[in-house]
């Protein structure tokens, strides 16, 4: 067993390691560009060559501002998955399954987990996150789902050969996170530390071949030192053989699934068998025509609509037959956790695919195969830089334009204060004072340069230069730029969205592909009957019971998360604030013309606004709005008590209207009537309640026979429906009164 794991260790490690080779080129970029954003801007060469000329690097740093826009805009526009279903579910479960998703990602803050998988892509290149499961508290047995960030997307690694952007179909992925030494001893015990450190060294060439994996190139992590110990955590697919059963209802069940619905099906059918043979014998005992009544309330086999292979199958209390089935390969991710050589845990992951997702900015691949990311930000490094060498020279000009500088002969400077003065000009006050030449001559002042136009001019072209390059311009920083016209403002700003539709259309796919996890792990970690709290728009935080058995007997499951088959969707664009702008300035073009139809839109109007707590004031507005207006939105139509009738139609009310008044002519009457009968029917009641006791005698002395010759589990079934039959008998008796009576009238 531990040379199994053993090998596993080095076979995920060996994994780690060829991503790190095969994605080094973006790694280091990745921390070249996160470095360079964060404020190293200069290299050392750099500064030497700087300082040596007496001149201070300076930074401008405008690439974090621009970053922190698209963050920003990024933060506040963040799309909501929404799970549309497609198939083989109710609305009340599709609807308890959206709230669900929306609780997942509202409790565990999704959407910063998503701003720092994107502010990763936009400086680095690409960016990654991943869902984890975890105890909803430390006694509990109940699994969340987690959404998870990384604090360094290099830490990550993923299949080479995945095809889907965000790699989620790969074979496998994993990432590794670091523990302190402490915390490691406090959880996996000293003798296992010890071990990993002892063990702490590269593989040989022969155990490499033995786990058929490439070489490391040495740009892997160090998995062990004196500080801490890194966790490898790998997921790893495999594919089991399944069969799949189509059903006549509709619904795909597998093997699984199958062999459930056939032990309830069993069930099923010894009930039915029960009720038939009681039915039978009430039919014996009461007479053909209390049998035939009898005979209408269980249900017969329908046994020639079945294959014969198979037995009666019943869904939810209805029978079903498969109608066709099929082999097929059922994906399972397996995720280990690896410290050293040690298996430290070994789970199945309850996803089809890999739970860490990859968040592409804008790669390409190479003539090589390898794929190489585009930061947001890379072609504005050198708008950067260049704006950072002029912003220094002309600090250096600054600096030096207080020094006056002399040209004289040496006859000028012979003596030593004469000197030192005219070395520095600016440590003497007032006269500068030097010895007269032969010829006459004078020292001659220069004045030190001044900031040239050009110089300005250029350290302006580059700020534009990097606006131009990201699309992120002066009206979308909060700044003015000459502009005065709303309309070349709102076409400057669009302008912009386009340039930014990319980067923000990279992360909603990641955020997408996130959703399709979420969605497949969702009915399995939420797998038995247990109460969750959800919030909900109309009755804000409220209790419901997913997988809830209704009864043993019809198999109906209530709020079943397992059944159906559901989409992932965004509820919103990226970059749409421009449109919201324009939209609310057109509502409110409209609301002047006419302020009375703003009840109508009052909750449209809301979403508009650009203020804080948006959706506390469209709850509030809604109210406004009267709610077969608000129906009407959803459905497309006008409610049907909005729409003025037709003559056809006031001809037919007028006509329902009369005969509801005749209705209740004849019901007064009769009334008069069923007081006058109330005395002559006494004595037939008392006949007949004679008579019902007898039959009660009779079917209570069935009651002990049957319950001599069946067991406990199907006399109980017996009593149950001999009650049944009571209730059925006492009512036929009433059946027989009321004819009594009315042949009495």
């Amino acid at each position: 067993m531990a040379k199994k794991a053993e090998k596993l260790a080095k076979a995920a490690r060996l994994r780690c390691e060829k991503w790190q080779t095969y994605f080094a080129q973006n790694i280091d970029q990745y921390h070249r560009m996160h470095g360079f954003v964060l404020g190293k801007q200069w290299n050392n060469e750099e500064e030497d060559m700087l300082t040596s000329f007496n001149k201070v690097p300076l930074q401008f740093n405008k690439l974090a501002t621009l970053v922190n826009t698209l963050l920003g805009e990024q933060q506040q526009n963040t799309p909501m998955l929404e799970v549309v279903p497609l198939s083989g579910c109710d609305e009340e479960t599709a609807n308890i399954r959206q709230l669900i998703t929306k609780d997942i990602m509202l409790s565990n803050d999704a959407k910063t987990v998503y701003q720092v998988a994107a502010a990763q892509a936009f400086v680095g290149g690409f960016g990654a996150y991943y869902l984890s499961t975890d105890y909803t508290h430390p006694k509990s047995f109940d699994l969340d789902i987690k959404y998870c960030h990384f604090k360094d997307a290099t830490r990550a690694y993923w299949d080479i050969g995945a095809e889907q952007v965000n790699k989620i179909d790969g074979m496998y992925c994993g990432y590794v996170s670091r523990m302190t030494r402490k915390k490691f001893r406090q959880m996996y015990g000293k003798e296992i530390e010890s071990k990993i450190l002892d063990s702490n060294a590269p593989p040989s060439e022969e155990e490499i071949a033995e786990v058929v994996a490439p070489q490391s190139d040495g740009n892997g992590f160090v998995w062990a030192d004196s500080e801490g110990i890194c966790i490898l955590n790998d997921y790893t697919r495999k594919y089991e053989e399944e069969t799949l059963y189509k059903m006549s209802n509709g619904k795909i069940l597998n093997q699984e699934e199958m062999d459930a619905l056939i032990e309830s099906s069993k069930e099923i059918r010894a009930k039915i068998q029960q009720e038939q043979m009681m039915a039978h014998m009430m039919d014996a005992l009461m007479g053909p025509e209390m049998g035939a009544e009898m005979g209408q309330q269980v249900p017969l086999e329908p046994t020639q609509e079945m294959d014969d292979d198979i037995m009666t199958l019943y869904d939810e209390g209805q029978p079903v037959r498969i109608e066709d089935r099929k082999e097929s390969k059922k994906s399972i991710m397996i995720h280990r956790q690896f410290a050293g050589d040690f298996l430290l845990d070994e789970t199945e992951f309850p996803s089809e695919d890999c739970p860490v997702i990859f968040v592409d900015q804008n790669s390409f691949y190479d003539k090589e195969g390898k794929q190489v990311c585009r930061p947001f930000i890379i072609d504005a490094v050198d708008a950067q830089r260049y704006l950072n060498y002029l912003g220094t020279q002309s600090a250096f000009i600054l600096k030096i334009s207080r020094y006056d500088q002399f040209i004289g002969s040496k006859k000028n400077a012979q003596s030593l204060d004469t000197q030192n003065a005219w070395k520095d000009p600016q440590s003497i006050k007032g006269l500068l004072t030097y010895d007269e030449s032969p010829s006459g001559a004078k020292p001659e002042q220069i004045r030190p340069p001044e900031l040239s136009v050009s110089l300005t001019q250029q350290y302006q072209r580059a700020i534009d230069d990097m606006y131009t390059s990201t699309g992120l311009y002066p009206t979308r920083l909060g700044q003015g730029d000459g502009e005065a016209s709303g309309v070349a403002i709102d076409a400057r700003t669009r302008q912009g969205s386009y340039t930014t539709y990319v980067a923000f259309n990279s992360i909603n796919r990641a955020i997408t592909a996130g959703g399709k996890i979420l969605n497949q792990m969702i009915p399995r970690v939420y797998d038995t009957e247990r109460t969750i709290t959800l919030m909900t728009a109309e009755e804000g935080r409220k209790d419901v019971v997913v997988n809830q058995q209704q009864d043993s007997y019809s198999g109906i499951i209530k709020n079943d998360l397992s059944k159906g088959t559901f989409e992932v969707r965004l509820q919103a664009g990226p970059s749409y604030e421009g449109q919201k702008a324009q939209a609310l300035e057109s509502l409110n073009m409209v609301l002047q013309g006419n302020p009375q139809i703003f009840n109508l839109i009052a909750d449209l109007y809301s979403e508009n606004l650009p203020l804080m707590n948006t959706l506390e004031i469209k709850n509030r507005l809604k109210t406004l709005v009267p709610p077969e207006i608000l129906e009407a939105g959803k459905s497309g139509q006008m409610p049907e008590d909005q729409k003025p009738p037709t003559p056809e139609e006031q001809a037919a009310m007028a006509d329902i209207q009369y005969k509801q008044q005749q209705i209740e002519i004849k019901k007064q009457e009769l009334e008069l009537k069923m007081q006058e009968a109330k005395a002559r029917n006494e004595q037939a009641m008392l006949e007949l309640e004679m008579k019902r006791l007898e039959v009660l005698g009779e079917i209570e002395t069935q009651k002990l026979r049957y319950m001599a010759e069946t067991d406990r589990t199907r006399s109980d079934n017996a009593i149950s429906h001999a009650d049944n039959i009571t209730k059925i008998l006492t009512a036929k008796i009433g059946q027989q009164d009321d004819g009594r009576s009315k042949r009495d009238r």
